[in-house]
């Protein structure tokens, strides 16, 4: 294996100075140093960067070695050379053939390696005299004796061969060094933005009843690469919104936005009138120009009227009816409408068509198309004198809607007198006495007052005695009772009137009753035969 001295070496061994060599050796002439079997020879009239092995001088002969000889090279191997210069930036290795037979090409090989990224690399070799170019890959620039490479836009860590062909065209050392200078890049990239504005601007819903909150969500975004400088949001509010400010105006410093960024602002405010209103939102700046959006509202007004209306007057054990309407009076259908329609206790619940009955509760539900009405019947009993409400709501959970309203009736008791006259006995004899019992019956729900009786006898009969719940007055053969002050529902009063039978004869006893109610008398007779 052989050993070779590098270009540092070769330097140092050159800085010997002139005299020094010329003492012991002739300018010119080859010398030799050597410190180990493979000797170096050097030519100080032409010096040589590069370094040599067995270099035969036929004219002297070799000088004895102080070591044994080197075996011979198998199959002519003659060996390389090499060399490098190491950069910063680029190493370049470059090597050659140690010795070339005459008129023969040889090819000096570099490599070419960027330590970093380099915009180009020139590496430049001069050809010997003594040689001529054949070839160069990749093909260089050659001019005299000079040729170049260029390479461009070289990538950190990447290796580029080179190789240049020549023919040795006498017998010499040929000498020659390849230069390698890397130009690296100092980059910058200079991008021209654009700002561009966008604005979004919702509301989450279209629909809402008067008087509810109304927000609008507003979105400014810098869509464009650039910085969008002094933005100002101004939201302008339609008549049918309103603002807790009460200005219809509202403006909001939004300053810088960067390619991208987005801000978000939420306007409150609450529906102050029906119909559609757009509200429109304008986003200003000085470098971006202008951008608006708008959103729309539905404002609507949900309700409903419940109107009951019933009988008046009516007396107890009668029948009373009553009529339930509920109108649609908003915007929107109503779906969930029920009413409910609740009887007090002192009537009861006969009818109430179409409805789920639970006592004295009548309940239905229905929808209800705006404008739209539908009504209700209910039908009820008296069962106690006095005046009694009937009461009914409505609600829709879907707007949060409730209602009510009533009917109140008169409920009147109806005296109803009735009045009944029995013989104890009958027939008679003549000279026998009989009873005549008189009982009046208040059958109706009220009272009645001053309920008078008076009785007449016929000829053949004589009033013996006269009594009762009233005291009597005997005049002739009529008898006068008292009135009796108050007579209540139920109630019953009895009077009785003997009498004895004076002559023969179909005798009829009669009595006739009054009272406030009873404008006209109500008469009563009972038949006695006597014999």
């Amino acid at each position: 294996m052989k050993k070779f001295l590098g270009a540092s070496a070769l330097v140092g061994f050159l800085a010997l100075s002139v005299s020094q060599l010329s003492a012991d050796v002739d300018a010119g002439k080859n010398f030799t140093v050597s410190d180990s079997p493979e000797t170096t020879v050097f030519n100080l009239k032409t010096p040589s960067g590069n370094r040599h092995i067995h270099d035969y001088n036929k004219d002297k002969p070799a000088p004895a070695p102080k070591a044994p000889a080197p075996a011979p090279v198998a199959d002519c191997d003659s060996g390389v050379v090499t060399d490098y210069v190491n950069k910063s930036l680029v190493r370049l290795d470059k090597s050659a053939p140690a010795m070339v037979a005459l008129n023969t090409p040889f090819s000096y090989n570099y490599t070419v390696t960027a330590k970093e990224k380099a915009k180009k690399i020139v590496v430049e070799e001069q050809i010997p005299a003594g040689t001529t170019y054949v070839s160069s890959n990749p093909a260089a620039e050659v001019k005299g004796s000079t040729v170049t490479w260029t390479l461009y836009n070289v990538e950190k860590g990447s290796t580029t061969p080179l190789e240049l062909v020549v023919k040795a065209t006498k017998a010499a050392d040929f000498s020659n060094c390849a230069t390698v200078v890397a130009y690296p890049e100092a980059c910058t990239t200079t991008s021209v933005g654009v700002p561009e504005l966008a604005i979004v601007k919702t509301t989450p819903n279209p629909q809402v009843l008067l008087g509810a909150g109304v927000p609008w969500n507003i979105t400014v975004t810098n869509v464009g690469n650039f910085c969008a400088y002094d933005v100002v949001l101004t939201d302008t509010l339609p008549a049918g919104v309103a603002h807790e400010s009460g200005n219809s105006t509202l403006t909001t410093n939004i300053g810088t936005l960067a390619p991208g960024e987005s801000r978000d602002v939420t306007i409150n405010t609450a529906a102050a009138a029906t119909g559609e209103h757009c509200n429109v939102a304008k986003a200003d700046s000085s470098n971006a120009g202008s951008v608006s959006g708008d959103a729309c509202v539905k404002i609507v007004e949900a309700g409903f009227d419940v109107v009951k209306e019933g009988t008046p007057m009516q007396f107890v054990g009668k029948k009373a009816s009553y009529q339930i309407t509920v109108t649609n009076t908003g915007d929107v259908p109503l779906q969930d409408v029920v009413v409910t329609d609740t009887v007090p206790a002192q009537n009861k619940l006969l009818t109430a068509k179409g409805a789920q009955i639970n006592g004295n509760t009548a309940t239905w539900t229905t929808n209800l198309a705006p404008g739209k009405s539908k009504s209700f019947d209910v039908t009820v009993l008296g069962l106690q004198e006095g005046t009694y409400c009937n009461q009914v709501s409505a609600n829709s959970a879907a707007y949060g809607l409730s209602g009510s309203d009533d009917a109140c009736t008169e409920w009147r008791g109806s005296p109803a007198l009735l009045i009944e006259v029995i013989d104890t006995e009958d027939p008679l004899l003549i000279g026998e006495q009989t009873t005549y019992v008189i009982q009046i019956t208040n059958q109706g729900t009220a009272q009645d007052t001053n309920v008078g009786l008076k009785v007449q006898l016929p000829a053949g009969l004589k009033i013996v005695s006269a009594a009762g719940d009233t005291k009597g007055t005997i005049s002739g053969n009529n008898v006068n009772f008292a009135a009796y002050p108050v007579l209540k529902a139920k109630q019953i009063i009895e009077f009785r009137v003997v009498v004895e039978a004076v002559s023969e004869g179909d005798s009829r006893f009669r009595a006739q009753m009054t009272s406030d109610l009873l404008k006209t008398p109500v008469p009563e007779e009972e038949a006695t035969q006597v014999y």
